[in-house]
């Protein structure tokens, strides 16, 4: 079959539409952060991520336009190249400084933030443990690598110990537990002590997407780590709204990576 005959022949969104519960595309007419206007309606957003309407805040429309006024609409490159502009730099540091931590990276979208740093921290030899529930920016991160991937139940502590001890006869790289903060689909919170008990039982680094924690739960906001008091024992944190990337070189565990994104 032609590939644009394979999408003609697709109309389960047009059926979908046509009895009203198609839920993609809905145009916004307008926004107020938490409130939105949808075919002449006004309703509760409860879709984003936005949850205080912090997108609509006079102090923070007013910066965006003078920062537009300042520097145009866009950054016109890469962060590599020629798209790292001042206000990033200063907006990492003040980001690591409310965290704690060494420094800090913002990135532009959390989805694609979970692509690249699993796609690039993981290569062949090494081995990724994913939640079943975790959200599919993680799956499609951990596709994009090399790594051998083996999923375990949802937040089934046994399983993943299982898995680790199956894998550890034949390991030839390194190791990474991957598992949403607070999952955004079920809306319950990973049980992350075992996780840590068994990540540094046999070698493993954790990376927790805290997208919906960070800001959220634990009592400086610092997401799902901090709610357990297990902030040193995390590797890899990855949030969106505001975002950064941390790097810390003390503690008990060496060279810690921390990273949050930030997201629209």
């Amino acid at each position: 079959m032609d590939l644009f005959d394979k999408c003609f022949a697709f109309t389960r969104p047009e059926e979908l539409q046509d009895i009203g519960i198609y839920p993609y595309f809905v145009p916004i007419a307008g926004s107020e952060g938490t409130e939105v206007e949808v075919d002449g309606k006004r309703l509760l957003m409860v879709g984003s991520n936005n949850y205080l309407g912090v997108t609509h805040d006079p102090r923070v429309q007013e910066a965006a336009t003078k920062a537009i006024n300042e520097l145009g609409s866009g950054c016109t490159g890469s962060r590599f190249l020629n798209g790292t502009l001042e206000l990033h730099e200063e907006l990492e540091h003040r980001l690591a400084s409310f965290l704690g931590r060494e420094a800090a990276l913002v990135f532009t979208t959390g989805f694609q933030t979970n692509l690249g740093v699993i796609s690039s921290l993981v290569g062949r030899g090494d081995v990724i443990f994913t939640d079943r529930e975790n959200h599919a920016s993680i799956m499609d991160g951990c596709r994009l690598s090399f790594g051998e991937i083996h999923k375990f139940r949802h937040n089934d502590m046994a399983e993943l110990e299982a898995l680790l001890i199956r894998h550890q006869p034949n390991r030839r790289g390194g190791q990474l537990i991957v598992v949403d903060g607070v999952f955004s689909m079920l809306g319950d919170i990973v049980d992350l002590p075992p996780i840590v008990r068994l990540a540094n039982e046999f070698g493993a680094r954790i990376l927790i997407d805290d997208a919906h924690a960070v800001g959220v739960i634990g009592a400086n906001g610092r997401g799902t780590a901090e709610h357990f008091g297990l902030e040193d024992e995390c590797d890899l944190v990855l949030g969106t709204w505001q975002g950064i990337f941390f790097c810390e070189f003390d503690g008990p565990r060496s060279r810690k990576l921390y990273v949050k994104v930030t997201e629209g």
